[in-house]
């Protein structure tokens, strides 16, 4: 297992913390699997595979729900796998019983009594930009987990925030201008929005700001490190910047780059949940049937899921119509919110591995 993952209770978001002076460490280089699924985020497994089906396909939907079963089969792991990750950390007091089923349920209240007043489909479209930035900010953390070098110290990690934050606002807005033009204007459920292309314009001009800020560091970095350099921070940074860009922001790929992303996202975020897990039961001398997530409660998770999902692109029957998709659209977006939440807490570095 590669040492990285045994220092990431110290730079997971580091940039943040600010108290811990410069350093000198030993790091190994990542193991294979480390590269291929939490850096790579299993990209050469399905992108030539998506890119292949192309925009028609996946937009007609005419083999299969290619979207729905993706969710289902891929998606739904990677939610759940965040609930193996909280029960741990609630066992081991780092976070509060409260955000797990008591969260869940004021969630789904709150959308509840949204869903009374005109602002539910203004409601479910935040959560749809939370998503957008939850993506960005999982590949920012891998960026901590696998960036650092043998000589770090709070000027790099305040730089390396900035890299990637810059960024942030251009590849956000980009999602929903792209959504307004590959729908030709408002949906019935989110709001996409056409931006002033002056305004996409300064974005753009300010992720080049952060483009700019990421070699600096790498330069400096390879300066103070001379040959114990690890390019691991540049190639995250790659990965952060082409497969967001691509996915947000090709209106030409608007199908087959939002559908890489949600993989690229899930399988990422899979990986780094086995690899710290795998680590701490390991070095608890838990045997490897038991590194194995609840079967039961994975099926019942995905059960849940997969009856919510197929009531809202089936819709059931007629008569209960309305209904059914109000409460699908009300219980798959709380699991989305209550995902976000749980998350910004897990990641913390009080939090731990």
């Amino acid at each position: 297992m590669s040492t990285a993952i045994d220092r990431a209770e110290h730079v997971l978001h580091e940039a943040e913390s600010g108290r811990v002076q410069s350093t000198t460490r030993t790091f190994a280089w990542p193991t294979a699997f480390e590269w291929f699924f939490v850096i790579g985020g299993g990209l050469v497994l399905f992108l030539p595979f998506i890119l292949w089906m192309g925009e028609n396909e996946l937009r007609g939907a005419g083999k299969i729900q290619w979207y729905f079963w993706v969710s289902a089969l891929i998606s739904a792991p990677h939610v759940y796998s965040t609930y193996v990750r909280q029960y741990r950390k609630t066992r081991e007091g780092k976070v509060s019983w409260l955000l797990g089923v008591p969260s869940y349920l004021a969630i789904v209240l709150g959308l509840w009594g949204i869903s009374f007043t005109p602002y539910f489909v203004e409601t479910i479209t935040a959560v749809n930009v939370w998503q957008s930035y939850h993506y960005l900010r999982q590949t920012y953390g891998i960026g901590c987990l696998y960036g650092s070098q043998a000589n770090f110290d709070d000027m790099i990690r305040r730089l390396r925030w900035w890299s990637y934050h810059l960024c942030f606002p251009y590849l956000i807005l980009s999602r929903w201008d792209t959504l307004y033009e590959a729908w030709q204007g408002a949906s019935y459920n989110i709001i996409p929005v056409q931006f002033d292309d002056m305004l996409m314009r300064w974005l753009m001009l300010m992720m080049f700001g952060g483009i700019y800020v990421q070699l600096v560091l790498e330069a400096v970095l390879l300066y103070r490190n001379r040959w114990k350099y690890r390019p691991t921070g540049l190639i995250c940074f790659a990965m952060f910047l082409g497969v967001h860009y691509y996915g947000f922001s090709v209106l030409s790929h608007f199908q087959r780059g939002f559908f890489a992303v949600t993989i690229f996202h899930s399988l990422q975020y899979l990986a780094l949940i086995w690899v710290l897990e795998r680590k701490h039961y390991i070095s608890k001398g838990v045997r490897w049937l038991e590194l194995v997530p609840n079967l039961v409660g994975f099926l019942m998770f995905w059960l849940v899921m997969f009856v919510l999902g197929f009531g809202w692109e089936q819709k059931i029957t007629i008569s209960l119509n309305h209904w059914w998709t109000m409460a699908s659209t009300i219980l798959l977006a709380a699991i989305s919110v209550h995902h976000y939440v749980v998350d910004s807490f897990l990641w913390r570095r009080p939090v731990g591995s």
